[in-house]
Parts: C-alpha cells; sequence; structure tokens
C-alpha cells in the first residue's frame, strides 16, 4: 500500500507528466514512470521514458538513481557516464540505469522542504548534460 505522502507528491509531478504513473511494489517501494521526457541536444534521441524507484520509508529516505529507456546512448553512440543496463529491482523493465545521486542525502535531502517533484528536478538536471 501507498503512503498518502507519496500519492499526494505524486500528483504534483501529474501536474507537469500528465502521462506520469506511480505503481506500487511488493517491498512497499513504488515505481514511478514519466513517458516521454524531452531530452536536449546531445543525446541518440530527442525523449526518454523515466523510471524512478520511491524508497520505502519515504519520504526519510530519498529516491536514488533512475533508468531510461534501454537504448538511449550519446549522440555518437557511446554510453553516458555512470550508466549501465540493469532491470528495475521487483519490476520486468530492462532499462538504462543512472547512477545519480541526491548529493550527500543526509544533509541536502529535506522530507520537510523536497519532494518528489525535487527528484525529477535532479533528473532533469542530469540529463541536461548530455555525457
Amino acid at each position: 500500500m501507498l503512503s498518502s505522502v507519496t500519492e499526494r507528491q505524486f500528483e504534483r509531478v501529474k501536474e507537469r507528466y500528465p502521462g506520469g504513473t506511480l505503481q506500487g511494489l511488493p517491498s512497499g517501494a513504488a515505481l514511478v514512470s514519466i513517458p516521454g521526457m524531452a531530452l536536449p541536444p546531445g543525446w541518440s534521441a530527442t525523449s526518454t521514458n523515466i523510471h524512478f524507484l520511491v524508497p520505502v520509508g519515504y519520504p526519510g529516505p530519498p529516491p536514488d538513481c533512475f533508468w531510461a529507456d534501454q537504448t538511449l546512448r550519446l549522440v555518437g553512440g557511446g554510453q553516458p557516464q555512470a550508466s549501465n543496463i540493469q532491470q528495475i529491482p521487483e519490476t520486468a523493465i530492462v532499462g538504462l540505469w543512472f547512477s545519480w545521486h541526491v548529493v550527500d542525502g543526509q544533509s541536502n535531502w529535506s522530507p520537510n522542504r523536497d519532494d518528489l517533484m525535487t527528484f525529477v528536478s535532479i533528473v532533469i538536471d542530469r540529463l541536461r548534460r548530455a555525457q
């Protein structure tokens, strides 16, 4: 069962990304999926689907890492920095996993200030840099 905090915060994500979905997982975590996120020049595609896990105990622990379409590459065909092909835990989805984190999550993530849109912004910031 999803927490009311996660469901409420996801509504804010849906306002910006109406096609987004929130799926509860057996562990109590949740999967946020955002289809068709626009990408800037430098990527092999103009958009990608994004997925990230909302951990058990959220909003205390922040989301960590994200996945894009398995075929996403840099415009020259190279693998993006700190990425690898990996299955999303508790799902059948295989994607391009980005090892991208809230920097120093202990001091830079506050459940009183930050929400799921904060993490979406972190993902967008990473994708702005095609590297």
